[in-house]
C-alpha cells in the first residue's frame, strides 16, 4: 500500500505523463499534511489542541515521513499543525520526488511550463500511479464506511486543490457535504491536520503565493 505521501504525490501529477497538475505550493501543502498523517497512523506523533507532539523516539521507516519526524523531534517546543505545514511545504515536493525516484516508482525528466522549469515524474508502473486516485475515489463512492487512510487522502486532495478527484459524478455541493461528514467522523487528531492544511491553503490564496 502506498503511504499517504506517495499517494498524494501521484494525485498531484498526471497519471500517465507525470506532469504536475498542482502548483508546487499546493503540492507541498498537501504533502506536508500527508506526512503528518503518516506519522499519526504509525503512532509517532499526536496532535493535542492543534499542536504536534512526538510520542515515539524512532522514525517509522517511511521515506519523507522520516524526514518530517526528525524535524519534529529536533524542536524543543511544540508547534501548531498549520505552522508545520507552512514550514514543510517548500521542501517536501523535492524530497518526496527524490524518494520515489530512488525506489524506482517514477523517473524524473525535465519539462518547461511557460517560463518556469518543473520536472515531470513519469511513472514506472501505471497500476501504481493510478492506485492513489482509485483509492481516494473508493473512499467516496464505496458502500461501506471508508477506511481512515483513504478518507484522509480524499480530504487532503480536495483541500489542497485536486478538484477533479470525483468529477464528473459529484458536484461541488455534494463534495462539500461528503467532506463535512467525513471530517466529522475522523479521529480528532486527523481532522486537526486537515484543518491545518486548509488554513495554510487559504492563507496562500489570500497572500497570492500560488506558484
Amino acid at each position: 500500500m502506498l503511504t499517504l505521501v506517495d499517494a498524494f504525490f501521484f494525485l498531484g501529477h498526471e497519471e500517465f505523463t507525470g506532469r504536475p497538475v498542482l502548483s508546487r505550493t499546493s503540492l507541498g501543502i498537501g504533502l506536508a499534511g500527508a506526512a503528518l498523517c503518516d506519522l499519526l497512523f504509525t503512532d509517532r506523533i499526536t496532535v493535542e489542541r492543534g499542536k504536534v507532539r512526538p510520542i515515539a523516539g524512532r522514525p517509522p521507516g517511511i521515506p519523507t515521513a522520516d524526514h518530517v519526524f526528525s524535524a519534529i523531534i529536533s524542536e524543543t517546543g511544540t508547534h501548531r499543525v498549520r505552522d508545520w505545514v507552512d514550514h514543510l511545504r517548500r521542501e517536501l515536493p523535492s524530497i518526496a520526488g527524490d524518494n520515489l525516484v530512488a525506489h524506482g516508482l517514477v523517473r524524473r525528466t525535465p519539462d518547461r511550463v511557460l517560463l518556469r522549469r518543473r520536472p515531470r515524474y513519469p511513472p514506472a508502473d501505471l497500476l501504481v500511479s493510478t492506485a492513489a486516485r482509485a483509492r481516494a475515489r473508493a473512499a467516496v463512492f464505496g458502500v461501506d464506511r471508508p477506511d481512515p487512510h483513504a478518507a484522509c487522502l480524499a480530504l487532503l486532495a480536495w483541500t489542497a486543490g485536486v478538484d477533479d478527484l470525483c468529477a464528473p459524478e459529484l458536484g461541488r455541493a455534494q463534495v462539500r457535504a461528503w467532506m463535512a461528514d467525513t471530517h466529522h467522523a475522523l479521529p480528532r487528531r486527523i481532522s486537526d491536520v486537515v484543518d491545518g492544511v486548509a488554513a495554510v491553503a487559504a492563507a496562500v490564496v489570500y497572500t497570492g503565493d500560488r506558484k
